[in-house]
This record gives structure tokens, sequence and C-alpha cells, in this order.
């Protein structure tokens, strides 16, 4: 390795700057007169590049849980694709009674004031500049195809009136090559590249040019949730975040739509940072085919390639050979040597067999019992405990599924939430119920650290629940004499690690989202469940940290 040279004078330097481990100096002083141009650019991971990744993000140093690695404006936002008519300025949904027409290009919105919108420019400019007559929306209850092409447009506007934004865009990847030919992309040639040129009458962008950008919106944008509905937004940086179903890091989203990405798990030097770009809440086969159909790849990542799933069977069945307690698995989830990532046939020649006693279980079956069991939650009414406890005593257990299979773990985390919220809260169920609540939710975290640790509103959300229901269970046996003012500290001070954890775990949530509201409480319960420790404390003599 060579001599280092301070980025300031160029000498001879030993002294690493602290934040990326990347830029050198010889001396303090010449750190601190390069910060203000260095600042923007000191990130804890550089840019590297191999055919098979394309462009990817490697930490430069050790990184620690929970550190903000990237605070990134979007590119681009715009509204759903398919959506009914929203405020082009803020995206709020709209009504004949609540829209105003822009005075330039009759586009509906909210407000004279999101009229004003810097966002707004680019359709404003295209149907009034290049249309030349006012776009006239009436119907404000089913989706209207004229929002599809927004997104886009705002897109190509940029080649000609922000080169550097556009620059940005183009170097993007729109997996064009896979597209072509699938019927979303038929779709998208219809529904925005020939409107776009015959609506906007726009003759500088080919068919195929605009479809590119098409590819590059499906490939890169963000749903983001802070509007209802979610808008779409394309990040510059963030889009070479690479993809795990057990990612090292997460992301959240301040309420004006600023992605933050952060770290979820202890992060060494020379790793690759990567986010999940799935619900990696789903099964195997679900995630990877979701990935297939929408950013054109197979994934191989370790968990996929696991049949059991870092040992949760997040995808097992139960075998239906008579007096086998064992569980079907994919023999090989992500193919054989050789197989085509593009292969169509990769899940449906998948071979399932029982890791007990060896007997195999044709694809269609797994997938015709899985179909059944999704068409039962789809149709479940989820905001019914009962119900909830119906679905896991039918297909739970010792019944069909693995105990921790995905479909019973996205009821459990269901029902775990409603014990609770009924009425009066927590104080109103029955000690059954609160027992059956702190069960479900050990379970869940014991699951999701193992399985999920960078789903951290998934976590927090669970810990803030089970905090809850800790501190009430000692609230109860204590008032009834089961549990003596030691143990009432205890019991006390578990509620409380789990509620720093929650409140840490959430602290990046918005507060227009639930998560973010959960976040707020949960600094507010910390407070009285200090009060509470303290007065304890003064009763027997024992410090309550």
């Amino acid at each position: 390795m060579g001599e280092e040279k301070c980025a300031v004078c160029s000498q001879p330097a030993t002294q690493r700057c602290g934040g990326c481990h990347v830029i050198y100096y010889c001396s303090r002083d010449h750190q601190k007169s390069d910060w203000k141009g260095h600042r923007d650019t000191c990130r804890p991971f550089k840019v590297a590049h191999n055919d098979v990744l394309g462009r990817h993000l490697v930490a430069t140093r050790d990184i620690k849980p929970g550190e903000v690695l990237l605070k990134e404006v979007p590119l681009i936002a715009g509204p759903p694709q398919i959506t009914a008519p929203v405020c082009l300025g803020c995206y709020k949904p709209l009504t004949s009674s609540t829209s105003v027409e822009c005075l330039r290009c009759g586009w509906p919105l909210c407000s004279s004031k999101c009229a004003e919108n810097p966002a707004h420019i680019p359709e404003c400019r295209a149907t009034s500049e290049w249309k030349k007559e006012k776009v006239s929306i009436r119907d404000f209850e089913i989706s209207h195809p004229t929002y599809q092409s927004v997104t886009v447009l705002r897109c190509l506007y940029q080649r000609d009136y922000n080169p550097a934004v556009w620059n940005k865009l183009s170097s993007l990847e729109s997996h064009c090559q896979h597209r072509r030919g699938t019927p979303k992309y038929e779709q998208d040639r219809v529904a925005i590249a020939k409107f776009i040129r015959r609506f906007f009458k726009v003759d500088s962008f080919s068919e195929d040019e605009i479809l590119r950008v098409c590819g590059i919106v499906q490939v890169n944008g963000h749903e983001v949730p802070v509007t209802e509905p979610p808008h779409v937004a394309i990040y510059d940086t963030a889009s070479m975040l690479e993809h795990h179903c057990r990612p090292n890091c997460s992301k959240s989203f301040t309420s004006t739509g600023v992605l933050l990405v952060h770290t979820a798990v202890p992060i060494r030097k020379g790793d690759h940072l990567s986010i999940c770009y799935t619900d990696a809440m789903w099964g195997t086969a679900n995630r990877r085919h979701h990935l297939h159909e929408t950013k054109f790849f197979w994934c191989r990542c370790e968990r996929c390639a696991d049949p059991t799933e870092f040992g949760t069977y997040f995808s097992a069945l139960r075998c239906h050979t008579s007096g086998c307690a064992g569980y079907v698995l994919p023999e090989r989830p992500v193919g054989g040597e050789g197989t085509p990532d593009n292969d169509e046939e990769d899940l449906a020649m998948m071979c399932w067999k029982c890791l007990s006693c060896g007997t195999g279980m044709p694809s269609q079956i797994v997938f015709q019992v899985l179909e059944k069991v999704g068409s039962e939650l789809a149709s479940m009414e989820k905001g019914d405990p009962e119900a909830c406890e119906q679905f896991l005593n039918k297909f739970g257990g010792e019944r069909l599924l693995h105990p921790n299979h995905f479909y019973l773990t996205d009821v459990r985390l269901a029902l775990a939430q409603l014990y609770g919220q009924a009425g009066g809260g927590l104080p109103t169920t029955s000690d059954k119920e609160l027992e059956r609540k702190i069960k479900l939710c050990l379970q869940l975290l014991a699951l999701a650290d193992v399985l999920v640790p960078a789903e951290n509103r998934v976590r927090g959300v669970i810990m803030f629940e089970l905090h809850a229901a800790v501190a009430e269970e000692a609230r109860r046996k204590a008032s009834r004499g089961e549990m003596d003012t030691g143990e009432l500290r205890d019991r006390l001070l578990e509620s409380k690690r789990l509620l720093t954890e929650a409140a840490t775990l959430l602290q990046f949530e918005p507060p227009v989202l639930p998560e973010g509201q959960m976040a707020v409480q949960a600094r507010k319960n910390l407070q009285d469940i200090n009060t509470l420790l303290q007065g304890i404390h003064a009763t027997i003599g024992d410090s309550p940290l």
C-alpha cells in the first residue's frame, strides 16, 4: 500500500478521517479546513463495481447498529402509476369538491400553494408548452389513466431542464433487455410511451427512450408510505444498495420523503451494504417470484439458498406421510448448478422433500396447499381475534404448516397487536388473553431476531406491544399479592428494557405513520416507567436502573 497523502496539501499523512476512513490529513488544522468541502461526501462506504452486481456500496470501516449511513432527497418523486386523481404537489387524494385546477395547465391540485410546488413544474410545462391546451379531469372516483405517465414525464423533463439529474437517472439500471416482450412492457408502451408522445405531442423522445425511463422507474422506484396513497420516488446513491433477503441495513422516510438508510446489525469493513427489495416477511418462493417479476433477477442470497431459512422453517409444510412428524422443504430452492436465472420453470420444477422420512411432495401439491391457505387468509377478518385464533388452530401446530410458517406468522403478528386494542385497552383484557399476547410477542421476536434483524418496524412494534403486556401482568400480580415489590421492580425493568429498544428501533419513523406515533408514545412511556421505578426505589432502597 502506497504512502497516503493529505487531502489539503498532498504531503504524507497518517491521520485518517474518522467518518469515512477514506480521506487522510497531515494535521488536525487541515482536517478542520477541509471539512466544509468533505462533509457532503463523508460517508462510511464507497461505491464499488463488479460484473455481477454492477455498482454497489461497500463499508469502508466497521459500523455499529443504528448508525445513519445515508440521508437522501429524491431525484424524482411522483404519484403511483395506478391511482385515482391525487394532488401533484403533495399527493393528497382529491375529490370534485376539494380539487383546485392549476391556472396554467388545468391539472387538479389540492390548493394554489401546491400549484407552485417545484415538483409540479414538469407536467405543468409539458401541458402548457408541449400540448398547448389544459388537462381536464372530471371523474375523481376511479383510477385515472393519465396519472400513469406523470412520474416518467417528470424524468424526461430533466434532460432539457436539469442535465445533472438526468445524467444520474440515466446511469440507473432499466433492465429493458429483460422487460422487453413482457405484458408490463407492452402495457407501458401503450399507456405511457405512446400516450406521452400523442397526448403531450412529444416527438423529441422515441418510444424506446421513454420505455427505458419506464424501466428505470420500475426497477429503482421506492414506495414512500408517508402519503396516502404512497407515492413513488427514485434516489441516487440508495439505488446502489444491493438486495438481500436478510439485509444489514434498514430504510425509513421522513415526513417529507427524505430517505434514511441506517444499519440494523454490526457491519464489518468490506461488507456489502444491503436492503430488502421485497417483503422480508414472505416465504422464499414468494420473495423470489416477486423479485423476478419486478426487479428481473432470481435471488440467490444465503437465506434463499437455505431451505430451512436459518433454521426457522419459515416456508415448511407438514409431511403427509402417515406417522411422520417431519416437515417438507424444497431440496434446492434456488435451482441447481447452471440453472438459468430467467428460467420460468424454476419454481414449477422445484422438488420438495421431507427432511425426516425423505418422501417427496410434487411442487404442484405444495402450491395448491399454499394457494388454499393463502385464499383463506385473504378472506379472513384480521381485525377479529377469534377469527385469527381459528385460523391458527386450523392450519398451525401439527395440522398443515410449520409453526413458524409465514402465513401463521402474519396472523400472529396481527393477533399480538389486537389483544389490548378494544374497549379500555390492556387493563380490560382477561388474564388468559394477556398471557397469550406475551407468548405471541416472545415467539415473534425470537423468529424475527434470527430471520429479519433489519425489520426495525416489525421488531419495534412487537417490543412495544410486549413491554405494555409485561408491565400490565406485573401490575395485576402485584395488586393480587402474587408478586412482591422486588419482583415487581424486576418485571418493570424488563418492560423498560423492551420499551427502550422499541424506541430505538422506531426512532427514525415519521409521526405520520403508526410506527412513528408509537415511537412518540414509547418516549412518553419511558418517562412514566422511570417515575414508577423511582417510587419503588424509595420504598425498597434498590437502584431502579
